[in-house]
């Protein structure tokens, strides 16, 4: 345990690290008094990661500030910065790498009562050092409330800006920017249309930009002076949140919240995609479980160094909002480059998890980030940032101590529980056993499964505490506590 002082112009904040560390990976919880909340996060070529988020008080949760900090490759914290701007609340949206010793913050500012009004769009320059040294403004009318904001650099090595702003009584609108490395506006246009809310945009050959409307669940093509020119659904019926990784200038492949072929909903949905426009040839996959709902990563949920090794990532449990008192899990799935599904792992259990972000890192493991509410040990809302680096094969490999989150292959719920207990198995083991023990030891049932998922009967079971226990011969081994009600 870790405890870092920060000396910022308003307040002293301390930063208490939570983190188990080894070469190839670590858990990172960034845990204070106050109310964080991640953003994005980045690799750089040299294993170093940088994350950004936001920071509220209970006190006052409308008054924001952006947070950036740096993490070496180990997981410790080497530096951070807290950013505010004077009169305003600060939306710290994106962290971009421009260059090995530059990077550029993408940030909004709006009023601080609550309505989101006044607001701009606040592009920053950051150095290695995490100083801020160049920033420019660009206002929206006054009327306008600020709704979403992404960007990515281009392949031009300009900056591509969408921001969705929101009228009284109308739906969203949305502005597009693109501008060069000293943030001079090159192209941009308003949308008058909605609803359009953009998540995510990815320049083609020829000058075209190529975006995801994520309210109208539809590809559009831009052309050169960024109008929309084209428009395709998405296939499948995949709705957001949505994740993207570029294959190639022309094909991707994309996550997204989908239905199985009965048309339950809430899976992850999965596709390979050949051409930006023309669906008719693409792979696809899903997974998902029957009655409890899993969702992908809020931001981005897939990423690869190699396209045989696809990471996908989403949170299961989930509900809308950070602070739920229920249990969730992080879930982490690989496939191959067809899209089979090689493996899954469940990460957390003992507080609510939202999972933001998914990538893909130099060493062949990747990154996972979100949030963390500890609805148990807290009366407030007041969340979390963690970070998990995992292995290729999705493993936290301790150093002798134990992490704070645990790695599941299997998960019980509900915990605690009453006539049944609801039980899912990752799916590289296609047959297992369940078996339960009384607080003294005694067997008092077993039963076997193939696949995925099944269902204990426990109405014949008294009240109080059970030992679970979950094997197959083929490596699994899960145990833990159960409480019947």
């Amino acid at each position: 345990m870790k405890t870092l002082l920060i000396a910022n112009t308003l307040f002293l904040l301390f930063f208490t690290l939570n983190l188990n560390s080894q070469t190839t990976t670590f858990e990172y919880l960034l845990s204070t008094p106050l109310d964080e909340l991640f953003w994005d996060i980045v690799e750089t070529p040299d294993d170093s990661i940088y994350l950004c988020g936001s920071l509220s008080t209970t006190a006052h949760p409308n008054k924001k500030y952006g947070l950036v900090a740096k993490l070496d490759r180990y997981g410790y914290l080497v530096d951070s910065n807290i950013i505010s701007y004077p009169g305003k609340s600060l939306h710290l949206a994106n962290i971009i790498p421009s260059s090995d010793q530059e990077y550029v913050l993408v940030t909004s500012i709006f009023d601080t009562i609550g309505t989101y009004k006044n607001a701009s769009l606040v592009l920053y320059k950051m150095d290695n050092d995490m100083n801020l040294y160049y920033q420019k403004i660009f206002h929206f009318p006054p009327t306008y409330r600020f709704d979403h904001l992404i960007a990515n650099m281009a392949s031009s090595s300009n900056i591509a800006v969408a921001v969705s702003v929101r009228l009284p009584t109308q739906s969203s609108r949305s502005f597009f920017y693109e501008f060069n490395s000293d943030f001079d506006s090159l192209r941009a246009i308003y949308y008058p249309e909605g609803p359009r809310v953009i998540s995510h945009i990815h320049e083609l050959p020829e000058n075209n930009y190529w975006t995801i409307n994520m309210l109208l669940n539809q590809y559009e093509l831009l052309d050169s002076s960024l109008n929309i020119i084209e428009t395709q659904k998405v296939p499948n019926s995949i709705t957001s949140n949505y994740g993207l990784a570029w294959d190639t200038d022309t094909s991707f492949y994309l996550l997204g919240d989908g239905m199985d072929f009965n048309l339950n909903p809430h899976n992850l949905a999965f596709i390979r995609q050949y051409h930006p426009m023309d669906t008719s040839n693409h792979l696809y996959n899903y997974w998902r479980d029957t009655d409890t709902v899993d969702f992908p990563a809020t931001w981005n949920g897939i990423d690869f160094k190699n396209k045989d090794s696809i990471f996908i990532g989403g949170t299961r449990n989930i509900w809308l909002g950070y602070y739920n008192p229920w249990p969730s899990w992080f879930v982490v799935l690989q496939t191959d480059s067809l899209l089979n599904i090689r493996w899954e792992r469940f990460y957390g259990g003992d507080a609510y998890y939202l999972m933001g972000k998914l990538i893909a890192t130099n060493d062949g493991g990747c990154l996972v980030a979100g949030t963390r509410y500890d609805y148990l040990n807290v009366t407030e809302q007041e969340t979390d940032i963690i970070i998990l680096k995992l292995n290729s094969e999705g493993l936290l490999t301790g150093n002798g101590d134990k992490p704070a989150i645990e790695m599941h292959e299997a998960i019980v719920y509900p915990n605690p529980g009453n006539e049944v207990i609801n039980v899912r198995i990752a799916t590289q083991y296609k047959h297992s056993v369940f078996e339960l023990f009384d607080i003294n030891g005694r067997h008092v049932l077993k039963q076997n499964f193939t696949g995925t998922q099944g269902i204990v009967n426990t109405t014949f079971l008294d009240h109080g505490t059970y030992i679970y226990r979950i094997t197959s011969n083929d490596g699994l081994f899960e145990s833990g506590k159960w409480v019947k009600q």
